[in-house]
């Protein structure tokens, strides 16, 4: 007999599967070429180095940041379904990792906006973005690795903050 969680993982495994093929087609259609941003960068492996037993980093999504994802009545990070390169589940706790390497315990859920499904992030979002000094328009890259008894940990990127004078863009890394 399959655990409700076993099914749940399987869902999540064939969803991650379906969007890496789409994925896969997308950039075969549009000519271009699978690029290393989908290998795990090296923040993010001296991140689960800390972690116990860390293990398979994926990535999530590239999210630029909206004022509805840094607004303190909303609580959330939303992140459409139809932009995820990795499914998540239906309310589950997970540990974030933010860009200054805290833990912060969130929630992740999965809501219908309108006629759409977003995963959010709630819960603790709030105490995220306190933490930290996003801004409208930063983007960040998601991911997610599972740690001690396979708990799923998300980690966001360090932000890259485009200069609205020189179109250029920079890092930024405490």
């Amino acid at each position: 007999m399959v655990k409700s969680d076993d099914n749940k993982f399987w869902k999540l495994d064939m969803l991650a599967e379906l969007s890496k093929k789409v994925l896969e087609e997308k950039e075969r259609a549009s000519g271009t070429e699978k690029s290393s941003s989908t290998r795990p960068p090296k923040w993010l492996m001296m991140v689960m180095m800390k972690e116990k037993n860390a293990h398979d980093p994926k990535l999530i999504i590239k999210k630029k940041l909206h004022a509805s994802d840094l607004s303190k009545t909303q609580s959330r990070l939303s992140m459409p379904i139809n932009q995820l390169l990795k499914g998540g589940k239906k309310g589950v706790s997970v540990v974030l990792v933010d860009p200054l390497s805290k833990r912060h315990e969130v929630e992740l859920r999965r809501w219908k906006m309108g006629e759409y499904w977003n995963y959010v992030v709630v819960g603790g979002w709030n105490n995220v973005i306190d933490r930290n000094e996003f801004k409208v328009d930063d983007v960040t890259v998601i991911w997610s690795f599972r740690y001690g008894g396979g708990k799923l940990c998300l980690a966001l990127s360090p932000l890259v903050r485009e200069s609205k004078h020189s179109g250029q863009s920079s890092s930024r890394r405490s």
